[in-house]
């Protein structure tokens, strides 16, 4: 698991249908100082996130296939919640809205 920002959506008009009816969010790690990490990475969206979000996504093998029940998904990525507060060596903070 780790945190992230949703920095975009992927449109995709040809896809795998195991992505069917589903939002590919492009997502960038936060590193332990804060700071967005290179490269991006697509997830896939659970809870409903947007552009601007911090979120909290699992990265696991078969983590996202299970949840959506489709067997042998190419699904690694998945968003599982959106941060409302953090904190982090004693300092607080709320993700912002950009």
């Amino acid at each position: 698991m780790y945190i992230a920002k949703v920095i975009g959506k992927v449109i995709s008009t040809d896809k795998l249908s195991a992505y069917d009816k589903r939002t590919l969010l492009l997502v960038k790690k936060f590193t332990l100082e804060g700071k967005l990490e290179e490269p991006a990475t697509i997830a896939i969206d659970y809870v409903g996130a947007g552009e601007g979000d911090t979120v909290l996504v699992g990265a696991a093998p078969g983590l996202a296939s299970t949840v959506f029940k489709i067997p042998n998904a190419p699904i690694r990525e998945l968003v599982m919640g959106i941060i409302d507060y953090y904190s982090f060596d004693s300092k607080s903070s709320f993700p912002d809205k950009k």
